[in-house]
């Protein structure tokens, strides 16, 4: 028999009771509270468990168990367990787990697993929470800096009761005491924060983990949250359709809410904002099609939380977002349990930013009371999430459901959507800055060996804006030719680029590359048809036709052995080769230019005054650029007004660590260090002069100056047209020695200068200009430099990683550990007003389509949509929303409009027919609101960053 119930604790009091141990002495702490709550113990001893601490035990006698956490083991006078025993006293030590613990505690009573009255297991897991809501509500008291309000006499009297009806068998009775006893706890915590906690139960569901604990989870009446992807949904229904009914049930009477939203969780943020469109849109089909739900609340386990997300997330009918992860990477680390996420368009959004608790975690447990007393102090509504898989392995999230079932000392147990609709208030305001993102893919994807960690985002690029292009020419030809869009006409052709991460040299890319290029073939042909009204015939003419929504200045290809159209009006330039004649030609934003084949080739021309390229020189009339002839690198690029270098540009390799180098020898002995290689030319060669194109390539090596060594081997030509200012670059690399380890400091890139620290780094994030925030950088689409009345933008050609190494020095990194692309391009662009007009115009060729000339003159060009604003771009063509449009195929189509420079404005939309009607919607085909239209022009009002779909109705 047992009168006293003991356990020793590693500190003086329950003020600094430990909350940072390892997880086997934490486990042992907590489950020595939850096991003398055991009923046979409690009816025994006659009352509650008491604390003594560890380096100061009085005097021990028989009759007395007590528990000693390994947690205590150094804490305890030496010899004193061996002591303890002697006299007579019960003690345990070096046990953490709860079932031994408990074994051991009822074996001095002949008990164990053999008494007739042995009491109901349920109802004794009922106790052991009542245990652990005792500890961690006395410990939340202090952390809340508050003396303990527990009636103890009244809270000992109701747990013993409880006991004694628990041995006898009587459940109604025992629930009753702890119903109770709970509450008591509850009257304690209500003394310090006397409204509301909240407790979210987030459980992680993949197809792989769904068996019988999932099953068993779907019965319990304890709200629980499950974040699953929608792929993983649709597995799950067709490998067990039990458990997708189960799932139906469940949200159906709102034990259960679905967290998400996605298709698959890929690594969007460094994909475009059509991609997460794509993923949402496919996600919500599978989500309606399998529970006839779609979520309300979104989150990830994988990162993918940008300043983007609110407005998506809103335009989707969203309540409210997770804006934390369960991975690695960078965000912004302001927790609250509540706050209203601002959007860098303005749209705002419940969110949650407070870490979770790892459920499965007894050292987390531990740190229950200190984050719920920090949520306490510092959010509007306090509350934690506690993140698990649908099995758990530890026992005291089971112990704070049990818990909840007879008061919410603790915290309620509540879904995403009730606790946002519960909460009282808003929380904060939060927008947080769009450089304190940062993705952990790089870094993943070179720990797990995988290939191409860096050139699969460009080749994802080259193929989106392909995709893009071969869109809007597929539903031009539509519209012209029925007047409106059936569906979306490469809905079949976006699943393999936008369903999973880019996989290099995978089969899906390449069948998509293949049919790309066939479909992009068909539509251009028929596009030239309807225009010209003749069939394409190569020896007539060339349609160029610019699937852009803005003006253009670009390079095309004209045939062999066919005469050269004579520069003037939209020829802005002719480089006349037997191998590859090209023009520049300027065509208007989403629009076209028919130029003739002239029937005799005009007479020679004379040479231009002024070469286009001489030795380590190549300019036209808008710069020059000086090749270095040490390096082979671009030692400047100079505009003929008065203006500063505006960058110089060499390859490197870059070493981990910083190293010493040694030049010269006695006297003239010099040493500096650097973390970089030497680029070294050996030799220049001018590939053309004029009279459009100005071309030079260096070729040498990249070489490690502390031994001579040769790393790679590189070929870079720098090329300049005539009209554009834009100054090319190509390089080739033949790598000796690859990089390795940490991709952030070990990689082969380009490293760019310029003269003024001062000047504003600005760089793309999802098609949108933001600052930047850090030293490393992602941007696939361009970096921009402002300095006073200069504009010096970077385009990287889909290369996301950058970092800067100063404050007048950025790398782009080509090559890192498993890269195997080396062929690379990349283009400065010259006082260019509008940088992501400069990034899709280098991204995106003009089609060339040969063709009659019909009913078009040599010269005459043409706009078939025309936005006014250059900062909103047309990226998509879309069909119709609208039921009765659906029903009845009324005449109309959808526009996506997309606002790339942070800037609030009036657009004017026009296309070649004048619509009857306009709205805006959302991506659910809801009315945001009705348009004005003034004589032919649509207008449309755009936030700054906004992602707008626009339809346009030819039926009123």
């Amino acid at each position: 028999m047992y009168d006293e119930l003991i356990v020793l604790i590693p500190c003086h009091s329950l003020e600094d009771f430990p909350t940072e141990l390892s997880e086997q002495p934490a486990s042992s702490l907590l489950n020595a509270f939850a096991v003398l709550m055991h009923p046979r113990l409690l009816a025994t001893a006659g009352s509650l468990p008491r604390w003594e601490r560890a380096d100061d035990v009085e005097d021990v006698r028989p009759g007395q168990l007590v528990i000693v956490p390994t947690a205590c083991d150094e804490w305890i006078p030496g010899g004193w367990v061996e002591r303890a025993r002697d006299q007579g006293t019960t003690v345990l030590s070096r046990l953490s787990d709860r079932d031994e613990m408990i074994a051991a505690a009822l074996a001095p009573l002949g008990e164990e697993g053999a008494n007739p009255d042995e009491p109901d297991p349920d109802l004794v897991a009922d106790f052991y929470a009542l245990g652990t809501s005792y500890l961690l509500t006395e410990l939340l008291t202090r952390h809340m800096r508050n003396f303990s309000h527990l009636d103890e006499i009244h809270m000992e009297r109701e747990a013993v009761a409880g006991a004694k009806a628990a041995l006898a068998g009587d459940r109604q009775a025992a629930e009753a005491h702890l119903r109770n006893c709970f509450e008591q706890l509850l009257e304690c915590r209500e003394r310090f924060y006397p409204v509301d906690c909240y407790l979210i139960d987030l459980c992680l569901v993949t197809s792989q983990y769904a068996g019988d604990e999932l099953r068993a989870l779907l019965q319990e009446t304890v709200p629980v949250n499950a974040m699953l992807a929608a792929s993983e949904l649709e597995s799950i229904a067709a490998e067990h359709p039990d458990i997708a009914a189960s799932i139906r049930t469940a949200c159906q009477e709102g034990r259960l809410e679905l967290v998400g939203g996605d298709w698959r969780e890929t690594c969007a943020p460094l994909l475009s904002l059509d991609s997460i469109i794509w993923q949402l849109h496919r996600g919500h089909d599978i989500f309606q099609k399998t529970i006839d739900k779609a979520p309300v609340t979104w989150g990830r386990r994988r990162y993918g939380v940008t300043p983007q997300i609110p407005q998506i997330l809103s335009r989707f009918g969203y309540k409210g977002g997770l804006h934390f992860v369960m991975d690695d990477g960078m965000y912004p680390d302001e927790e609250h349990s509540l706050l209203r996420w601002s959007g860098c368009d303005g749209s705002v959004i419940d969110g949650i930013s407070r870490i979770p608790l790892a459920a499965d975690s007894a050292a987390s447990f531990l740190r229950f009371p200190v984050r719920m007393s920090e949520s306490m102090d510092f959010d509007h509504t306090a509350g934690l999430v506690l993140a698990r898989w649908p099995e758990v392995r530890t026992p005291w999230l089971g112990d704070l459901r049990r818990a909840a079932r007879y008061a919410p000392a603790l915290g309620k147990f509540v879904t995403f959507s009730d606790f946002f609709e519960q909460s009282d208030g808003h929380g904060r305001l939060s927008e947080f800055s769009p450089g304190e993102y940062l993705t952990p893919f790089l870094v993943q994807a070179v720990a797990r060996q995988e290939a191409d960690p860096i050139s699969r985002y460009t080749r994802y690029w080259e193929l989106k804006h392909r995709l893009d292009a071969a869109s809007w020419t597929k539903g031009l030809v539509q519209l012209l030719s029925r007047g409106r869009i059936d569906a979306d006409p490469i809905a079949h052709l976006e699943e393999p680029l936008e369903a999973d991460d880019p996989v290099p040299d995978s089969e899906a890319l390449k069948q998509l590359d293949a049919d790309l290029a066939s479909l992009q073939e068909e539509s251009s042909t028929e596009l030239a048809r309807l225009l010209t009204g003749t069939e394409a015939d190569a020896s007539d003419g060339r349609l160029f036709v610019n699937t852009l929504s803005f003006p253009r200045r670009a390079v095309v290809e004209w045939p062999e052995e066919t005469p050269l159209p004579d520069p003037g009006g939209p020829v802005i330039s002719v480089q006349e080769e037997a191998a590859n004649p090209r023009l520049v030609v300027e065509v208007p934003g989403g629009g076209f230019l028919y130029l003739a084949c002239p029937k005799e080739a005009s007479a020679p021309k004379a040479p231009p005054k002024t070469p286009l390229a001489e030795d380590w020189l190549v300019r036209n009339e808008y710069f020059e650029v000086r090749i270095s002839d040490v390096t082979g690198g671009v030692a400047a690029i100079q505009t003929y007004r008065r203006s500063p270098n505006r960058l110089s540009q060499q390859l490197a390799f870059r070493f981990p660590r910083e190293r010493t180098i040694v030049e010269g020898e006695g006297e003239e002995r010099t040493e500096y260090r650097s973390y970089y290689s030497e680029m070294r030319v050996d030799r220049m060669q001018v590939l053309s002069e004029g009279p459009a194109l100005g071309e030079i390539a260096t070729t040498g090596k990249i070489v490690d100056q502390q031994n001579d060594t040769p790393l790679a081997d590189y070929r870079q030509t720098v090329r300049v047209w005539r009209g554009r200012p834009v100054v090319e670059l190509d390089i080739e690399l033949d790598v000796h020695q690859m990089p390795e380890g940490d991709p952030w400091t070990n990689y082969i890139g380009q490293r760019f200068a310029w003269k003024h620290s001062s000047a504003v780094l600005t760089r793309s994030m999802q098609q949108g200009a933001q600052p930047v925030g850090g030293e490393r950088i992602e941007a696939p689409h361009y970096l921009e430099l402002a300095d006073d009345e200069f504009r010096t933008t970077i385009l990287p050609m889909g290369l996301p990683f950058h970092r800067t190494t100063g404050p007048r020095m950025l790398d782009t990194m080509l090559i890192t550990a498993g890269e195997t692309r080396r062929h690379f391009r990349t283009l400065v662009a010259v006082d260019v007003e509008f940088p992501m007009q400069a990034a899709a115009d280098a991204m995106t060729p003009l089609l060339n389509i040969p063709t009659a000339a019909g009913a078009l003159a040599t010269g005459q060009t043409g706009w078939l949509f025309h936005v006014s604003a250059a900062n909103v771009q047309l990226t998509r063509i879309l069909p119709l929303q609208t039921k009765a449009a659906e029903e009845t195929h009324a005449p109309g189509f959808a526009v996506r409009l997309l606002e790339t420079e942070g800037r609030h404005c009036t657009a004017q939309l026009r296309c070649f027919r004048t619509p009857q009607t306009a709205r805006q919607r959302n991506f659910q085909g809801e009315t945001i609101n009705t348009l004005r239209i003034q004589e032919d022009t649509v207008l449309v009002e755009v936030a700054p960053y906004e992602v707008c779909d626009v339809e346009l109705n030819f039926e009123a």
